[in-house]
């Protein structure tokens, strides 16, 4: 076999060298992208305050790192993500920036994994998938985002990837690195129990496909083209998927008995298409046969040493290892009913429409070529994409950072989209297609542009739901300030109380400043402070009299868009095309805030008014 780097370039241009050293050509391009995305996504990283979620993700970081946190707690996903914030901590100190690294960094990661497929899904696929994943609208906002959903998906593409190399070539440590990479997934968040249901259904839908094909071709040997098969397992497999999800929200059923019964009747096909003998002889099979039962011995204590070690907080709480397997299922199995944040089913639709329209056209262009032209991968991703957008749009939480895990599937089913241009890039008629690709193209980068940097708290963006305002931050700083000043004149600290109605974000803000008490309508009879900050239905003010010369002044602590979609008729075009180009929402109403009471002592003012007249 010759080396790559055996071949002689015959001259210098960036062509020549594309084709001659196209391995090294692929790996510049792709760390070319890692590196831009890594910057544009420092670029203004501690200007955003610090979202509802990333305040707690923060708060809980700094706890572990003072030695006061107390385990997992499904309300707020798994113990992995604080570890690791905590290690930025340590070691660069706590700032808006610090706090949003693990996603930055996992955001990079994910454009670096399409790498590790090039051969499977050939440079084309894989440029295209490593530019969604590091320039995209969704993907570049929820990787700067502090919560857990970067480092999510992160590792879930890490799992398809050792599976595709896996069955490309079965080695020893694969399977154990499958088994850290999944504990890994459990404890950074529930939605993995999403990823298993949705493999599990590929891998069931796999057999069922190569039982029949085994039936009417005989066996193959054809390296990971084995797994390619034919393409009637995705309707087969995914329309009763979609139909048990269907039933299961229309009749208010259990998912998990419609779920189930979907398992069951995908596993009855597979024993009516094969003998248990068959079976063991079907290629995904034969494939993990390929590795020793101490291989997979291995990858079962792997798996379990580390989900005990992050669930138990490094074998601190031996509790957590059983609520790691039980208590994040319970919890939002529970929640399923309450629907957060009241968004309808088709959430996503527009959502990931609206922003990632050029994906969508590629994806729906290269669905089609998978369905044509079937490859592992690319039914690997197909699958993916269609089960993750069923699932979702299914469970009753939807917000716009679950769209990212909808997305990345979607990359790579977009860089088959290209590649099918790319090979008809010849005929005349390709010339305006290109012409409308690149203005698409422009659009979508511009809009990124603008969600990321322009407008990136801004709540008539759909992406950036329930945000701390810039009003809350400015308070916080004015506290800060006068804090200092009072204290450099020997005037002792400014006092401060936080109603615990509002506990998110003043826990992360206020969580070492000195002179800090909490209050509730119930306790504030004796309640007295520099500054109150307060619900105005708490009815603080009217409780305690210490506060009655306070100046007072109502502030947006979080605002919100709420598009109210099913109420919008007249007009429904055009009201979507003034979004686009100006974000100007057609509802004013719509628009909201949860606000809190900022009430202030004579005291405070007097400092102020010593500081300007300073």
């Amino acid at each position: 076999m010759i080396r790559e780097r055996d071949v002689p370039l015959g001259g210098w241009s960036p062509v020549k060298f594309w084709r001659r050293r196209p391995e090294t050509a692929l790996a510049i391009a792709v760390g070319t992208m890692a590196v831009a995305g890594l910057v544009l996504r420092l670029v203004e990283l501690a200007e955003r305050p610090l979202h509802h979620d990333e305040s707690i993700d923060a708060w809980y970081s700094w706890q572990f790192l003072e030695g006061t946190f107390e385990g997992y707690d499904p309300v707020y996903h798994g113990p992995l993500r604080f570890y690791l914030t905590a290690a930025f901590f340590w070691v660069f100190g706590e700032s808006h920036t610090t706090a949003r690294m693990v996603a930055v960094l996992a955001g990079v990661g994910l454009i670096v994994l399409p790498w590790f497929l090039r051969r499977s899904l050939g440079p084309v696929v894989t440029l295209t998938a490593a530019a969604v994943l590091a320039f995209s609208p969704i993907a570049l906002y929820m990787t700067r985002l502090g919560r857990e959903d970067s480092l999510t998906a992160f590792i879930t593409l890490a799992m398809m990837v050792v599976i595709v190399r896996f069955l490309d070539r079965p080695r020893l440590l694969l399977p154990a690195l499958f088994g850290f990479l999944l504990a890994a997934g459990f404890a950074v968040k529930e939605t993995t129990f999403i990823f298993v249901f949705i493999f599990g259904g590929f891998f069931l839908a796999l057999l069922a496909e190569q039982a029949t094909q085994h039936n009417s071709e005989g066996r193959t040997e054809k390296p990971l083209g084995r797994f390619a098969g034919w393409s009637w397992m995705l309707p087969a497999g995914l329309v009763p998927m979609g139909i048990a999800f269907g039933v299961s929200a229309y009749y208010d059923a259990e998912v998990f008995v419609t779920l189930g019964v979907y398992g069951v009747l995908m596993a009855m096909v597979i024993l009516m298409r094969a003998s248990p003998a068959q079976i063991w002889d079907l290629p995904v099979v034969r494939a993990a046969r390929g590795v020793s039962g101490w291989g997979w011995v291995l990858a079962a204590a792997v798996f379990l040493f580390f989900f005990a070690l992050w669930f138990t907080v490094f074998f601190t709480n031996s509790a957590g290892f059983v609520d790691g397997f039980t208590e994040g299922i319970t919890y939002w199995r529970g929640e399923q009913d309450t629907n957060r944040g009241s968004e309808p089913w088709h959430y996503y639709l527009y959502t990931i429409g609206l922003y990632e329209y050029v994906v969508c056209i590629l994806a729906v262009i290269g669905a089609i070529h998978v369905f044509r032209s079937p490859s592992f991968v690319g039914k690997l991703m197909l699958w993916t994409a269609v089960a993750s957008w069923f699932s979702y749009s299914w469970a009753s939480e939807r917000f716009p950072w679950l769209a990212l895990h909808i997305l990345v599937p979607m990359g790579f089913l977009a860089g088959y989209g290209v590649q099918v241009l790319w090979q008809a890039r010849r005929r005349v008629w390709m010339v305006p297609v290109w012409v409308v690709l690149a203005g698409l193209l422009a659009t979508t980068l511009f809009v990124s542009w603008r969600v990321n940097y322009d407008n990136q708290r801004d709540p008539r963006e759909l992406l950036t739901q329930v945000h701390t305002t810039d009003d809350y931050l400015d308070t916080v700083h004015r506290i800060e300030a006068l804090n200092e000043y009072s204290k450099s004149i020997g005037e002792g600290p400014v006092t401060v109380a936080v109603d615990t109605a509002i506990s998110v974000p003043n826990l992360w803000y206020f969580r070492d400043y000195e002179a800090r008490t909490w209050t509730d309508s119930a306790s504030a009879q004796h309640v007295s402070a520099d500054f109150v900050l307060h619900l105005p239905e708490s009815n603080i003010l009217g409780v305690a009299a210490e506060l009655a010369d306070h100046q007072t002044t109502r502030l947006p602590l979080r605002d919100w868009w709420a598009p109210q979609f099913e109420s919008y008729h007249d007009g429904w075009v055009s009201g979507w095309a003034r979004w686009l180009v100006s974000r100007e929402v057609w509802n004013e109403g719509t628009l909201g805030s949860t606000n809190f009471d900022l009430s202030v002592s004579p005291r405070a003012l007097d400092l102020e008014a010593r500081v300007a007249a300073g």
